[in-house]
């Protein structure tokens, strides 16, 4: 089975990787070259139930300060617990949610939530069929 990883371009290294972890419940993994000093990490990567983020400074992407990102991005990404539980915890943690939990016609529950930087994140389950 193939593997997909993107790379973030991100404004704050440490916001970042904080919104990650404390807000959506990610695993912190690799920050390179100073875990200690998040700041000033050069690569960071965040996962979840088998997916993984990776983030890197915008600066090092060659994005500008006023340039905008996360337009027109957003994560697919099929959750192993209940989404509704996933749901109710992180809007309880502050995270944005930009579209409601709510059943969709072709066979999935879902909400979007959006990152510090304008990326969106759908969490999914597939509905039970029967």
């Amino acid at each position: 089975m193939g593997y997909l990883s993107p790379a973030l371009a991100v404004r704050d290294m440490k916001k970042s990787m904080d919104f990650y972890r404390d807000v959506l419940g990610f695993k912190l993994g690799l920050v390179f070259p100073d875990a200690e000093n998040p700041q000033t990490a050069e690569y960071a990567d965040v996962s979840k139930d088998g997916m993984v983020l990776m983030f890197i400074p915008a600066r090092n992407a060659g994005i500008g300060s006023e340039e905008k990102l996360g337009a027109g991005v957003n994560f697919y990404m099929e959750i192993d617990g209940k989404v509704d539980d996933y749901y109710a915890e992180v809007k309880h943690k502050g995270a944005k949610i930009v579209a409601e939990i709510r059943d969709e016609p072709f066979g999935i529950r879902d909400f979007t939530a959006e990152d510090v930087d304008g990326y969106q994140l759908t969490f999914v389950n597939r509905l039970q069929s029967g």
